[in-house]
């Protein structure tokens, strides 16, 4: 367990009397740093949350904004860490299953789901069994719900050999108006909905508060994916017939927590029978009814007790198991039984309080920067460069994914620098999502880091169409007990409530996951995953990645020799050093709002933002999508080395492939912004081969088929 003594002492002191076995498991779970946040709410609270079209913010299961008048668009994204390394099929299966139930919490019907993955190098058998049974249990998961996994990110680190992260992120819709309130009242009943209770999964929450010990297998969660079908065709016709008015799903500390904290958000009390839950195994004792996180299982709160019977009978429809197991009470106390004999009787506020705690910051020293060799083969580093795993095409993970069930993926993955889904109601109107991530920026400076997060998926909504609304997050750090590492967590909170600030886009909710360690109990590399949410009011304007051919290419922004933190330095040197790109949010926020403009005036074929790789990256998976050869002058990026020219990764710059009788108009545009904007080379239809030039001379060419067989790479991998 992973209460102090102190947190012991503190709470029988308050009490007056030891301890029960089950309310120290019931305050093992909502002490933890999973629920409580212990370390990390106070300098949560630095975010910008709220906004105008912010309809619930962080607190709740999910975050919600105001899409547009009639629709709105519920969120969340999750971690599943410590799981995914124990157990990676099942661990990174349950995270699917627990964000889908976070929406359904709100009311909402899930249609897209994202996932942030961050695994090992692929170079031992461990991390590949590791990284292909993750991408198989998002894969089995999701497709048997019937969501499209449509959008996500993948990177490769012998930093996650042992301890990968695997963020995962749904989003669902609704009408505002139907938002479950999430209120309850003296009287209502509870009703335990869903799979069985069993052992497995208990103490997740205390599992995931800690190091890492993989002995700890009663930890991880075993999905089952068609129970959660069932659930959520039952409660969406339940929310149709406006039958409910509270959901919450059973996740991080189980019943416990899920009642408690609802009793604390209602200024209520609760009274359990755990006697009464179903189980899977019938000799359970109420301390592992109380602490199981078996999967599936939701509470369910009708919005009047005549309304029950009706609710039974479309449990009954659908064959889910359920069980009245309480109700909720005037006096603000949690009381729990078990055959008649009161195991838990604590004051909700004391439940939901743990004493607090002061975690010291340290900055680490800084490493010393390495220098890039003198005289680098630009052809050789443009092929190394795209064979990196972290740069190289995707498909082998997403086409294990249903990315286009339902119908409603206007940009399928590896097609567009964020997912469009549409909303698919008689009208062209949809929304974009991108969620980006960089370890290395964060681990050599994880305020701009986690800013840099912000600031790219911000740039890959707007640079489809679409404006940004809201960002969630998952600050992925290590032991805040130590303070050199609780220093990344803090300063990658402080980068995000800066970058939210000056964009202007509320954070609607997130998660923070601690204790992400190897075994040698040295941090993995820290990262902030940012999910950017935006408003599509045409779809079929939706700009892609893939160009047409004979058509001039035009950068966007400025472009300068920033190399720290890059994918150059990492592929030639083994590790990236320096000070990673700046982030520049006056510029950022000119080209999003530029970028919008080139979409709905319809002036350009495609785009590619530009982060990872530099421009050399972006021209080149310009070219292999469109099948058309590049020539593109390196001397009109910037007044620089052609090397820093190819592959810097400065930020708020965008590579447009502009149509021919449009570009006057797109200039203009540019010129009216403030945007630099430069005509850096063209497209050709039937041939082969991308051309650099410096001041209109070759200085170096690739074939199509190089790279090609270069982004491909992973494939003979994973």
């Amino acid at each position: 367990m992973t209460l102090s003594k102190y947190e012991i002492e503190y709470a029988q002191k308050v009490l007056g009397r030891k301890l029960s076995k089950e309310e120290l498991v019931l305050l093992e779970a909502e002490w933890s740093e999973h629920c409580s946040y212990k370390s990390t709410k106070e300098h949560l609270r630095k975010l910008k949350t709220r906004a105008p079209w912010v309809l619930v913010g962080p607190g709740r299961d999910a975050g919600a904004i105001k899409l547009f008048d009639d629709v709105a668009l519920v969120a969340r994204i999750e971690s599943h860490n410590h799981p995914s390394a124990v157990d990676p099929y099942n661990g990174a299966a349950t995270g699917v299953g627990g964000i889908v139930r976070d929406i359904l919490s709100l009311g909402a019907k899930p249609v897209l789901l994202v996932d942030a993955l961050y695994m090992g190098s692929l170079k031992t058998k461990h991390s590949k069994w590791l990284s292909s049974n993750i991408v198989r249990g998002i894969s089995d998961y999701g497709n048997r719900l019937g969501i499209p996994t449509a959008l996500g990110l993948t990177w490769f680190s012998k930093s996650y050999e042992k301890q990968p992260l695997v963020n995962v992120a749904c989003v669902g819709i609704t009408k505002p108006e139907k938002i479950l309130p999430g209120i309850v009242r003296p009287g209502d009943p509870i009703i335990l909905l869903g799979n069985t209770t069993g052992r497995d999964g208990f103490l997740g929450s205390s599992f995931a508060s800690k190091p890492l010990d993989e002995k700890d297998l009663a930890a991880i969660q075993v999905g089952n994916p068609f129970i959660e079908k069932l659930i959520i065709d039952a409660l969406l016709e339940a929310y149709s017939k406006d039958l409910i008015s509270h959901v919450k799903d059973l996740g991080g500390g189980g019943l416990g927590t899920a009642v408690v904290e609802t009793a604390a958000q209602n200024n209520v009390g609760v009274v359990v029978h755990l006697d009464r839950v179903h189980l899977r195994e019938p000799d359970l004792e109420p301390f592992e009814i109380l602490g199981s996180e078996s999967q599936e299982r939701m509470i369910v709160v009708p919005k009047e007790k005549t309304k029950l019977g009706e609710l039974f009978e479309i449990f009954d429809k659908y064959e889910l198991e359920y069980s009245v197991i309480g109700y909720f009470t005037r006096d603000r106390k949690v009381r729990m039984y078990f055959k008649g004999k009161v195991v838990v009787d604590l004051p909700v506020e004391l439940a939901v309080s743990p004493p607090k705690v002061s975690r010291e910051v340290a900055k680490p020293s800084p490493k010393p920067e390495k220098s890039l060799p003198e005289n680098v083969d630009l052809r050789e580093a443009i092929l190394k460069v795209l064979s990196s795993p972290r740069v190289s095409c995707k498909d082998v993970v997403y086409e294990q994914y249903d990315w286009g069930v339902g119908g409603r993926t206007v940009l399928p993955p590896g097609y567009g620098d964020s997912a469009v889904i549409w909303l698919r109601d008689g009208t062209k109107r949809g929304f974009s999502a991108a969620v980006r991530g960089n370890p290395r920026y964060t681990k050599l400076d994880p305020f701009t880091g986690a800013a840099l997060s912000m600031a790219e998926a911000y740039r890959r909504v707007a640079v489809v169409g679409a404006v940004p609304l809201a960002a969630l997050d998952n600050i992925n750090s290590g032991n805040p007990e130590k303070p050199e590492q609780h220093y990344y967590t803090v300063k990658m909170i402080e980068g995000l409530a800066y970058a939210s600030e000056m964009l202007e886009v509320p954070i609607i909710g997130g998660n923070v996951s601690l204790y992400n360690e190897d075994e040698r109990g040295s941090m993995i590399d820290p990262v902030t995953s940012v999910l950017v949410l935006g408003r599509v009011d045409d779809v079929s304007k939706a700009l892609s990645t893939v160009p047409v051919g004979d058509s001039p290419l035009v950068l966007i922004g400025e472009t300068r020799p920033e190399l720290g933190g890059s994918e150059l330095q990492e592929v030639l040197l083994g590790e990236a050093s320096g000070r990673p790109p700046e982030f520049r949010p006056l510029e950022e926020k000119k080209i999003a709002k530029f970028a919008i403009e080139v979409c709905r005036r319809d002036l350009a074929y495609a785009s590619h933002s530009i982060s990872l790789g530099g421009i050399a990256v972006a021209v080149s998976k310009l070219a292999y999508k469109g099948r058309v050869g590049v020539t593109l002058d390196i001397s009109k990026v910037c007044r620089c080395s052609p090397l820093q020219a190819l592959f810097s990764e400065s930020q708020a710059r965008v590579l447009y492939e502009v149509k021919p009788d449009r570009i006057n108009e797109f200039l203009a545009l540019a010129n009216e912004y403030g945007i630099k904007a430069s005509i850096v080379g063209y497209t050709t239809k039937n041939e082969d081969t991308i051309r650099f030039l410096y001041n209109d001379k070759e200085v170096v060419s690739v074939d199509l088929e190089e790279i090609s067989e270069a982004l491909n790479s992973l494939k003979k991998v994973l």
